[in-house]
């Protein structure tokens, strides 16, 4: 681990982890996914990923994805050349048709592959992350809407029934924090 993540992640503690498997062109990936409410952004060159919260008064942003399980931080990959903000605009953007704003840094989910490294893998190795914002929903444009095999719906609902689906990985604390931070 290099010494700026390790100095970074010094003194945290998750709030949820999980080890997932996700896979990457026939390879399984073993990942350990560790989830963590933070005000500060990781250091850059380990995020692959931003994304937000997106609340609208008294609502909050849930998508349904291709196995009909709820969760409530869209977002998505970083492109080449992008900021972290670019990517979070695009993203939610491309997910829910919503433009952002008001965003804050509520947290990150720290990801750590446990099995070796496949062949012409792109992405950052071992260590990745999510930069994990709040956001305000601003204006919605359904052309923007992107077709995403793992997005079925995204609709806002009431926090106070957010609060009772089962969300996994954390995610009722970056609710939690979401909420009290904007």
């Amino acid at each position: 681990m290099s010494s700026s993540l390790e100095f970074f992640l010094q003194g945290q503690t998750a709030v949820a982890q999980t080890h997932p498997t996700w896979q990457w062109q026939n390879n399984p990936l073993p990942l350990q996914q560790q989830t963590y409410i933070c005000p500060t952004l990781p250091p850059d060159e380990f995020i692959s990923s931003a994304r937000a919260v997106l609340l609208r008064g008294n609502e909050v942003m849930v998508i349904r994805d291709h196995q009909n399980e709820p969760y409530i931080i869209p977002g998505g990959r970083r492109e080449p050349g992008e900021t972290v903000l670019e990517t979070l605009q695009r993203e939610i953007r491309e997910e829910t048709g919503w433009s952002v704003r008001d965003t804050a840094v509520i947290g990150y989910v720290h990801f750590q592959h446990l099995g070796p490294k496949p062949a012409d893998y792109p992405y950052p190795y071992p260590h990745f992350f999510w930069a994990i914002f709040v956001a305000q929903a601003d204006s919605f444009a359904a052309a923007a809407i992107q077709e995403d095999f793992y997005v079925t719906s995204a609709r806002f609902k009431p926090i106070r029934e957010v609060t009772a689906l089962n969300l996994g990985d954390g995610q009722h604390e970056l609710l939690q924090t979401a909420v009290v931070t904007l």
